[in-house]
């Protein structure tokens, strides 16, 4: 397998804002740990994962804002021994993963 994100480092429980607005799915899997699927109004759905949690009150089906809070920084999943960050990933048009790196080093 490869890696198919962009790991961003942080202190466990800093906010993780919605790149976009849209609707946010939550779930949790073995390598991704705790997750949040957002699919983007503006047809890109990103993958966000090794969470530490959601904030209170958001569920599966929610609209969010862009700069939303949809998550914590952790380390759930199969980064359980590495230290806290987020598993960042863009799917454009729902497909296959690109390289999101161009995009967070522009917007970062």
């Amino acid at each position: 397998r490869t890696h198919k994100g962009t790991d961003i480092f942080a202190a466990r429980g800093t906010k993780v804002l919605a790149p976009d607005a849209g609707r946010v799915s939550l779930r949790s899997n073995e390598l991704g740990g705790i997750v949040v699927w957002l699919t983007g109004d503006a047809g890109v759905s990103y993958y966000i994962a090794h969470l530490d949690g959601y904030p209170g009150g958001l569920s599966t089906g929610d609209r969010v804002s862009k700069g939303q809070v949809v998550g914590y920084v952790g380390n759930t999943g199969n980064a359980r021994y590495t230290s806290p960050h987020v598993h960042f990933q863009m799917h454009p048009g729902g497909g296959a993963p690109v390289n999101p790196f161009p995009t967070l080093r522009h917007y970062c």
